[in-house]
């Protein structure tokens, strides 16, 4: 088993476009957005403005990895028989979706760094090592709940182009309800309330908690904890349904 977790890693790397669009355009993404509109800013969430996109940025690049990691190349491996092939290997029935799931870790912690990286470089970000290792583990520990969903819709979508479609606009939903291009403050009650019970919105709790080095919330630590148990509870019962059970 340990052999195909590390194949399935190396494979999701030697993508090179996903390299550029899960990896390296979070941090793109950031030092353009503070470019254009990061001048003149205060503070946001008890933060400068420069880290508070930081963090912001970050959960998108654990967004990505959580959902594209995951959603067409387990709908399309389906679409193949290659899971069907997979059953009856020697390979535990659970190591397909796990091999996944360390494919997407994998992934969303350089994402994660690149986007520190960047914020350090172009807008002088300074925080303590303390807290920048503590904000990288909280939010890549935050991918859990994304990456569930991924796998989900890799279990339930037949084929790789409708479940990207789907990987899209759950991360579309999942961004905008979550309040990340707005303050959950800034919307309407009820989307307010909403925002605070998405996972999205709960990563982002955590890694402006680190930043300024508060405790851990616990309201969105139980947010991804919940999120990631009820979606890897759905998960695993689709994965019955194509009888990867034995």
């Amino acid at each position: 088993m340990t052999a195909y977790l590390r194949l399935e890693i190396i494979r999701q790397f030697r993508n090179r476009d996903a390299l550029a669009w899960r990896i390296g355009l979070p941090a793109a993404l950031y030092v353009f957005f503070r470019a254009v509109f990061g001048e003149g800013d205060g503070t946001s969430e008890g933060l400068p403005s420069d880290t508070a996109a930081l963090v912001i940025f970050a959960v998108f690049g654990t967004l990505a990895a959580g959902l594209y990691s995951t959603a067409p190349a387990l709908a399309q491996e389906r679409a193949t028989g290659w899971l069907r092939q997979l059953r009856v290997t020697p390979l535990p029935p659970a190591a397909t979706v796990v091999g996944k799931l360390a494919a997407t870790i994998a992934y969303a912690l350089p994402a994660i760094a690149l986007v520190a990286v960047a914020s350090a470089a172009t807008r002088g970000v300074e925080l303590g090592l303390d807290r920048w290792v503590e904000l990288t583990l909280l939010l890549w520990v935050a991918t859990a709940p994304f990456a569930a969903l991924g796998v989900l819709i890799g279990l339930t979508i037949r084929n790789a182009e409708p479940a990207q479609s789907a990987a899209s606009a759950a991360m579309i939903v999942l961004w905008v309800l979550g309040g990340m291009l707005t303050s959950p403050s800034d919307l309407p009650g009820a989307l307010e309330a909403i925002a605070h019970t998405l996972p999205t919105n709960a990563a982002a709790e955590l890694g402006w908690a680190a930043a300024r080095g508060d405790a851990i919330p616990a309201s969105a630590s139980a947010v991804v904890i919940g999120w990631t148990a009820a979606l890897g509870a759905l998960g695993a019962l689709a994965w019955r349904r194509l009888g990867g059970a034995r």
